[in-house]
């Protein structure tokens, strides 16, 4: 709650709207989909579609991130198989644009295809 108060309500919520838009644009930079539309969320959660390529394994994809720091959270919706990226936490837009540095860099190296695909 210090943290709370001390950031104030405006700012935090400006803070997540920062770090929710640069989630976008990382995603859209290595062509992720989203699964819900973004007029629709919520602007704390991101759901992101598995690319379909044969290489994607996201265990893989998730130690690489997680040993550099990043955490990437799985989910799945039906039968669909997603990850999701949050935009709450002490992070800012600087901590989201790292992320994605690395997050493409664990593409290259298990040779997923950059931008991702979807068929």
């Amino acid at each position: 709650l210090k943290e709370y108060f001390a950031e104030g309500e405006e700012n935090k919520w400006k803070r997540h709207t920062r770090v929710f838009e640069a989630i976008h644009k990382g995603l859209e930079q290595l062509g992720f989909q989203d699964v819900i539309k973004r007029e629709w969320q919520a602007g704390l959660v991101v759901c992101v579609r598995y690319p379909d390529d044969k290489n994607w394994n996201f265990n893989k994809i998730l130690d690489y991130c997680f040993e550099r720091g990043f955490t990437i959270y799985p989910g799945k919706i039906s039968d669909m198989d997603t990850f999701r990226l949050c935009a709450l936490g002490a992070i800012d837009q600087k901590d989201i644009e790292d992320f994605f540095v690395v997050l493409e860099e664990a593409l290259r190296y298990y040779e997923v295809a950059v931008p991702v695909r979807y068929e």
